[in-house]
């Protein structure tokens, strides 16, 4: 991944480039914001023009040894760290995983945690940084580079480290090997000990901005302008989300549809209607639940965002998606709405019952939107 590949972001990169050249970029940073937002892209590339040898202003060579083997992620000198799962066969370290790592970043570098688990593993399981990794990751660091001048040393979703490995790592992220740079990307720090973000230079990725979205899907995806300007706006600057629904812009559209409908049933309160539409609209397609709560969740941040700024902004979205359902909502509200729809996710993820999640998803709207 070089400077020049990744989406947007412009002012950021000219600043990180900027703080290594001159030596302003901290020997531990922390790249913070939604997997989609760009952060291990960003990680990558400032891992390249770190140990490239002929490096410009703006970007790595590409052509030096350095730069060849960072094509393939091979580059001695650079080590990652990364969410694992217990296996038959494999040691929960990262290592033994390197070659699925390095293929799934080829092949989705705007990818979330739960692709990355869904990738290595046949049946739903929770990934976690171990205890063993921080001992590798002391070894690997202890250990004078083999090329270039730095060594440098990914932690990627920093926030699966379990406390052990946390604590054990305290030490050399504080007093770090001499040109030794560490990169944690996290996208939420929050879960973090905090003596690990005291150490570190944290470093917020934005969301992409929406024309660099919606231009890179309609250049490199051939989206028509209408489409992309949909998914630039429902995806709120994750590239990632964006690609995840090109294939289904048919059912995103459909969302808008059947929110308006099951709002109605909510505010009249009927019962039935709303068991009907659990049942037969939703029914037992997990996945057709989790998007039309994205796609609530999506339009109650919209609503707040319509209402504050200024109709022709950039980041009102084009025809299908202003025919979302308009919802009159306080901050207030809306923060209640949000928490709500949140934990409404995170229970069906969890298999909790569909109808009672939507049931009391029913409830709480009527009761928010009749205050």
């Amino acid at each position: 991944m070089y400077f020049k590949e990744i989406i947007g972001h412009r002012d950021l990169k000219g600043r990180i480039r900027t703080a290594f050249r001159t030596g302003k970029l901290g020997h531990a940073t922390m790249f913070t914001g939604k997997e989609g937002f760009g952060s291990l892209p960003i990680a990558l590339a400032l891992s390249r023009y770190v140990l490239c040898t002929n490096r410009n202003d703006d970007d790595a060579c590409g052509k030096c040894p350095s730069c060849k083997k960072m094509d393939k992620l091979i580059h001695p000198d650079l080590h990652f760290v990364f969410p694992v799962i217990n296996k038959k066969g494999k040691d929960p370290i990262s290592d033994s995983y390197i070659s699925d790592w390095r293929k799934f970043v080829f092949n989705k570098p705007y990818g979330s945690y739960v692709d990355w688990i869904k990738y290595i593993a046949s049946e739903n399981k929770q990934g976690g940084i171990f205890k063993d990794e921080s001992d590798t990751i002391n070894r690997k660091l202890s250990l004078k580079s083999f090329e270039s001048d730095h060594k440098i040393m990914i932690i990627w979703m920093a926030e699966k480290m379990n406390d052990t490995a946390a604590n054990k790592i305290l030490k050399i992220l504080e007093e770090p090997p001499a040109s030794t740079i560490f990169i944690l990307i996290s996208v939420f720090p929050e879960q973090l000990l905090q003596t690990i973000i005291s150490r570190t230079q944290v470093i917020p990725i934005p969301p992409i901005d929406s024309e660099d979205l919606v231009a890179y899907l309609e250049l490199a995806k051939g989206l028509n302008e209408e489409n992309a300007n949909d998914l630039g706006v429902f995806s709120e600057g994750d590239l990632g989300r964006s690609l995840e629904l090109i294939d289904r812009m048919d059912e995103l559209n459909q969302n808008v549809q059947n929110f308006s409908y099951f709002l109605e049933y909510c505010k009249l309160q009927q019962t039935s209607d709303i068991l009907r539409f659990i049942d037969t609209t939703l029914g037992k397609d997990k996945t057709a639940q989790i998007e039309f709560l994205n796609y609530i969740l999506h339009t109650v941040r919209h609503n707040i965002i319509q209402s504050t700024i200024e109709k022709n902004s950039k980041n009102i979205g084009s025809k299908s998606l202003e025919k979302s359902v308009k919802i009159n909502l306080t901050l207030v509200q809306a923060k209640t709405l949000l928490k709500m729809l949140t934990e409404a996710l995170n229970h069906i993820e969890r298999n909790v019952n569909a109808r009672i999640v939507f049931m009391d998803v029913a409830i709480q709207l009527r009761k928010v939107l009749t205050v």
